[in-house]
């Protein structure tokens, strides 16, 4: 039987691609390479966005899932503290610090140890008071020295590497999305970061740290219900595909402490997914 849905999706992706084809080849040759790059990237002018459709828009940009978890979470009128894991150049943190920076009393806390990255973050972020940056590794063991696996620079990215990890997956290797490099970066565990911050409650987690998640999430010596008891919600990117054994352990791990877990959309297809873990009312 065919799925109307998911043939209107592959017809939009498909048209969009295509679109974003041609769109290219005109801006290159109308004011060159980087300049395209640099217009592309500031419009968020990119065909991942087609996929948006599937999430209930024509093009809501990127991961509009989390953004409305985000959203929705840190809108509720107690709500005051978010800890962005795996950064980035601050995407997520923006959004937050934009939603909380009415409150009273608000804490950020932006997680990034890919240096590159990070100085971006610090531009990006300088001037907003209510955000700490930390440019560690979040990882089983705190005050260590970890390999960190540094990612490839993608044109979706604007020249910066999105996928860097201390803990790779097969698929990270085997599509290339590494550069080979390897450097040392600190870790610290993600309890402990909670404390140093000062929080007394963590409204809202979100996690992108490739791969590193899976035994962050099911280290037997991190007890959810005690060492991460202050944290309400988390939204993961699990860098598994959704029924594979790692995927089903977190989901595991997660539900034994007391979350209540949700698939975000998950794709058969995919070799990552998100998941939305939280103690109390569903966001």
């Amino acid at each position: 039987m065919i799925n109307t849905r998911e043939v209107a999706v592959k017809a939009w992706v498909g048209f969009w691609c295509m679109m974003h084809v041609v769109l290219r080849v005109l801006l290159r040759l109308l004011i060159g390479r980087r300049r395209r790059n640099w217009v592309q990237y500031v419009l968020g002018l990119h065909y991942s966005r087609a996929y948006s459709v599937k999430y209930g828009g024509l093009l809501s940009g990127y991961e509009p899932h989390v953004y409305r978890v985000i959203r929705n979470v840190l809108s509720r009128t107690n709500s005051r503290s978010f800890i962005d894991v795996g950064a980035f150049k601050g995407r997520y943190t923006i959004y937050a610090y934009k939603i909380l920076r009415r409150k009273e009393g608000f804490t950020i806390v932006a997680v990034e140890p890919d240096q590159h990255n990070y100085r971006m973050l610090w531009k990006t972020t300088r001037d907003k008071a209510g955000i700490q940056l930390v440019d560690e590794a979040i990882f089983l063991r705190d005050d260590e020295c970890v390999e960190f696996h540094i990612g490839k620079s993608r044109a979706l990215s604007n020249g910066f590497a999105d996928a860097g990890s201390v803990a790779l997956t097969g698929w990270h290797v085997r599509d290339g999305f590494l550069t080979g490099e390897v450097i040392r970066v600190r870790s610290i565990r993600l309890d402990t970061l909670i404390r140093r911050s000062g929080l007394e409650k963590v409204d809202l987690v979100k996690m992108d740290i490739e791969g590193a998640e899976y035994p962050v999430l099911t280290d037997p010596s991190i007890d959810l219900s005690i060492d991460l008891s202050k944290v309400e919600d988390m939204v993961v990117e699990v860098h598994y595909s959704y029924n594979s054994e790692e995927s089903r352990e977190i989901m595991w791990s997660l539900t034994a402490k007391g979350c209540k877990v949700a698939q975000l959309y998950p794709d058969k297809q995919a070799n990552h997914f998100h998941l939305l873990a939280c103690r109390g009312e569903m966001p």
